[in-house]
């Protein structure tokens, strides 16, 4: 274990647990949301600098257009199948048609036909939503994706640091998810256990994305569409069903069954791959 990596958790645990102090005592705005996100970015960046290693081994370029279309599409297929898988049981609905169509018309769709005019809001919402995404992702991304995954890949292999990842990136929400409003209203405790499967099982895909690519963009790519998908798209069109036990979105128990068996191929996949020396700097 290098003195980077030491100091990067020091770090992490320092800033993040500042702002989320002051998430928990004051208010949890958009602006501490993104605040809280980057103090793992700047964690990492820091104890480069610090210990007098290149910032470069975070893996700046841009990485492969694959790798960016598999983490674009990659919380369509879990989200929307979470949905659909729901709603087939009774237990939410969706599409919520009329309201696509009201909120179509809203941003000025009215004139088209209504399908056309959702579709048109859709697209507007996943590449503006993207982008506004992407700039706060990163800052969580160069962090864990950039810094922490490869180099815990080098000490433990593919599998551990994956799970290690997922587990103490689920854990850093922990604060959040008890004291403040980063919930979705339904039993804490079965949200709380479906958000750490949920991001748990995700963290295998993001790893495999990053050590494949050399990347961490595709990582940023991937946390800014699962944001963007599951929190701005797909929850707003379903509706919940009589449970209290959450069903969809990142603290659903559906989603998290949903995720587990979406993201393991890429958990398969990257264990049984010996990954070479430079993608794990």
């Amino acid at each position: 274990m290098t003195p980077a990596f030491v100091l990067f958790v020091v770090l992490v645990v320092a800033m993040t647990g500042f702002v989320q102090w002051v998430i928990i005592h004051f208010a949890f705005t958009g602006m501490l949301a993104v605040c809280l996100m980057w103090t793992v970015g700047v964690s990492a960046m820091l104890a480069l600098k610090l210990t007098g290693r290149d910032l470069s081994s975070l893996g700046w370029k841009w990485g492969a257009t694959r790798y960016h279309l598999i983490a674009l599409i990659l919380p369509v297929i879990y989200g929307g199948a979470a949905c659909l898988v729901a709603n087939a049981m009774g237990l939410a609905g969706f599409p919520r048609f009329e309201l696509m169509t009201k909120i179509a018309e809203s941003e000025g769709f009215g004139s088209l036909a209504p399908a056309t005019g959702i579709a048109a809001l859709l697209l507007l919402a996943a590449t503006a939503g993207l982008v506004n995404n992407m700039a706060a992702a990163l800052g969580e991304e160069i962090g864990w994706r950039g810094f922490f995954t490869p180099r815990l890949t080098a000490m433990t292999g593919f599998l551990a640091a994956s799970l290690i990842t997922g587990l103490v990136w689920a854990s850093w929400h922990l604060p959040i998810l008890l004291y403040s409003g980063y919930n979705a209203g339904g039993e804490k405790l079965f949200e709380i256990l479906s958000f750490f499967v949920v991001i748990t099982s995700i963290s295998g895909a993001f790893a495999w994305l990053r050590l494949s690519s050399g990347s961490l963009w595709p990582a940023v790519t991937l946390h800014a569409s699962h944001n963007l998908v599951l929190q701005q798209i797909y929850d707003p069109l379903t509706t919940r069903g009589d449970s209290s036990i959450t069903m969809i979105g990142e603290f659903g128990v559906v989603t998290a069954a949903v995720c587990l068996l979406v993201c393991l191929p890429f958990w398969i996949a990257g264990a049984r791959r010996n990954w070479p020396a430079e993608s794990l700097a």
